[in-house]
């Protein structure tokens, strides 16, 4: 005799896989890692005298965003069984973050290894060149 056991309805396994989020290392490294970005960009702003309310405000809505959609799809695929494919999402934001924190620190001219500044456009030479003829064209 077999006993079917209910499989209980989709959006409890949803609340269930998003709940279970809060455990889930790669997503805390995620978070952290926006918060460390969001720090130093307010940061470099003040650093490098170059603070805008509407940079800010866009930056904080892209940050907003992308939180969202993480905390959307995430759990969406852990559901469809795509685990995988979710820890890959968030891994590949948690990357560009983590690219744009070194940015920020380097654009603030703190210390950073060569080999960082020669694999990081906003730190080459010819960005820095471009950035500064933008800023003296709007001065």
């Amino acid at each position: 005799m077999h006993i079917l056991l209910a499989q209980p309805p989709q959006h409890i396994l949803y609340i269930q896989y998003f709940a279970s989020m809060i455990d889930n290392v790669l997503i805390e490294w995620f978070v952290w890692a926006i918060v460390i970005d969001i720090i130093t960009g307010f940061l470099k702003s003040f650093v490098t005298n170059r603070t805008t309310s509407s940079k800010g405000t866009g930056g904080l809505l892209k940050h907003a965003a992308v939180i969202i959609l993480t905390l959307t799809v995430y759990p969406m695929l852990e559901l469809c069984g795509l685990g995988q494919a979710g820890d890959s999402l968030v891994f590949f934001f948690f990357l560009f973050y983590l690219v744009s924190i070194i940015e920020n620190w380097g654009q603030m001219g703190l210390p950073l290894p060569s080999w960082v500044k020669d694999h990081i456009y906003k730190l080459s030479k010819d960005y820095l060149e471009k950035e500064e003829k933008q800023h003296d064209n709007n001065h």
